[in-house]
């Protein structure tokens, strides 16, 4: 039996346990996942202690960036985020991936197939950096909102001729609160929140109330999870693929009380 992690801080939250454990679940292992709900002090000394270990790791939340400087390989997505959600362990090394890139990318693939020319991007952290990867890959101008420099002062300004807005802060987590002024949101503008909890958020919610199209961050949760899991597996010889999203994304419609997104 190998047990995997989830390393984060006040992650009382995470819906991670639940899918990851129907996966295992489907897959027909006996496989463990378990949640390390730590402090920044303490995150390298655990990381490192999983050398040797029989499983592997996830990483969310304040520790992405800690990651990338403490595995010994990196994946060529990890390189290129400076950031690491996915730890396998191969013997006494540690090796980091990024999961969230490739699933943000089916994202916006599933939201504007077409593509987009312009997006706006609330918050610089580690996922904003993911999403602003993932949509300057596919030729999308990005301008990103924050605080700390005055920007998303701006907003009602960015948005002008934008065609997508993507929210990558923690506002409206488990809460009705929203990052806009919802009168800035329009019919031709699609809104992508990361957040997950509620679904849909209340960002989403008043996106379609006019019309646009959006969506909650619980499909791309489940895109990171089962990538996640391919490259735990995969020393085993099991492949693991998007055939195993829909149980995931059952066992999350479950665990957020029966509410589902597409």
């Amino acid at each position: 039996m190998r047990t995997f992690l989830l390393f984060g801080h006040e992650i009382a939250y995470t819906a991670s346990p639940a899918i990851q454990g129907a996966a295992i679940r489907e897959l027909g292992l006996p496989h463990r996942y378990e949640v390390v709900d730590t402090t920044p002090e303490e995150f390298p000394g655990l990381a490192q202690q999983m050398r040797g270990m029989h499983g592997g790791a996830n990483v969310t939340i304040p520790f992405k960036e800690a990651a990338f400087q403490l595995v010994d390989e990196l994946s060529a997505d990890a390189e290129e985020m400076r950031s690491v959600n996915t730890i396998v362990v191969e013997g006494d090394r540690l090796i980091g991936h990024n999961t969230d890139l490739p699933a943000i990318e089916d994202e916006f693939r599933a939201l504007v197939p077409g593509g987009a020319d312009r997006a706006v991007v609330l918050g610089a952290g580690g996922a904003s950096r993911a999403v602003q990867t993932a949509l300057a890959r596919q030729g999308t101008e990005v301008t990103v909102a924050q605080r700390r420099d005055g920007s998303l002062a701006r907003i009602a300004e960015l948005l002008r001729g934008a065609d997508v807005l993507v929210n990558c802060t923690p506002v409206g987590t488990g809460g009705g609160e929203l990052p806009v002024d919802p009168a800035l949101l329009r019919e031709d503008l699609t809104v992508f929140d990361l957040i997950y909890r509620p679904t849909p958020t209340a960002l989403v919610r008043a996106a379609r109330s006019v019309g646009a199209r959006a969506r909650s961050g619980g499909p791309m949760l489940v895109g990171q999870a089962w990538r996640s899991l391919a490259h735990w597996l995969a020393a085993d010889g099991i492949t693991v693929g998007p055939e195993v999203a829909p149980p995931m994304l059952e066992a999350l419609r479950l665990e957020l009380g029966g509410t589902d997104d597409d």
